[in-house]
Formats: C-alpha cells, structure tokens, sequence
C-alpha cells in the first residue's frame, strides 16, 4: 500500500539560511509586486512576521526607513538577506539556521506572512 507524501506545490514554505530567508512559489505571491517588507519576531509565540510595504507607503514616509527590508524576487521564489535577523532567528531556536524549513501561512487579514519556527517541514 502506498502512502501519498504532501507536496509543496500550494504549501508556503520558507527556508533559513545563514545569510537570508527564503520564501518558496506559494510564500512569496503576497510579494510578486513588492520590493520592501518589514519583519517582526515574537519571541514568545516563536514567530516571524513579514509584511509586504508597498512603494506608496515608502514614499508617504508610513514605514521608517530603518525598518525596510529589501525582497529580492527570482522565477517562483523570494528572497530577504539580513544576517542580523538570522542570527538572531537561530540563537531563538537554538539552533544553526543553514537550510532549515518552516511552514508559512499568509494572514490575509493582518496582511502579512507567518512563520511558525516551532515546528521545521
């Protein structure tokens, strides 16, 4: 009998490297016209937020500019470097940030993506 194994095809999926964040085809749709987001952590729940920021709201000064990521988009991915934000995401999970998988459900609602870090794919 054979056991059918859950593809990734519409499943969000972000990847954690040493240097940056990884959104798979479904993770980085909210982001296809986006080139900043913002990224907040609680530490407590264990997650990552990451809220597109559209250019209207760059040029409105709505968002500081400190706290604007760049979204780099390739062919069915995106892609945010910030070692800083990784460092930190690893010492939360203890644990080295070098491939590992996380699901993430975009919250239509609170318009932005979540990353559960308490359970890795």
């Amino acid at each position: 009998m054979f056991t059918w194994i859950d593809g990734n095809m519409y499943h969000g999926i972000v990847t954690l490297y040493p240097n940056n964040f990884t959104l798979n085809h479904v993770a980085s749709q909210p982001f296809k016209e986006i080139r900043w987001c913002r990224i907040g952590i609680d530490e407590q729940a264990r997650k990552i937020a990451i809220r597109p920021v559209t250019k209207r709201e760059v040029d409105l000064n709505l968002v500081p500019l400190k706290q604007l990521h760049k979204v780099s988009l390739g062919k069915g991915y995106a892609r945010i470097s910030n070692k800083m934000m990784i460092n930190r995401i690893s010492e939360l999970i203890q644990n080295e940030c070098n491939g590992i998988k996380f699901s993430a459900v975009y919250d239509e609602r609170e318009k932005m993506l979540i990353i559960d870090l308490n359970e890795p794919c």
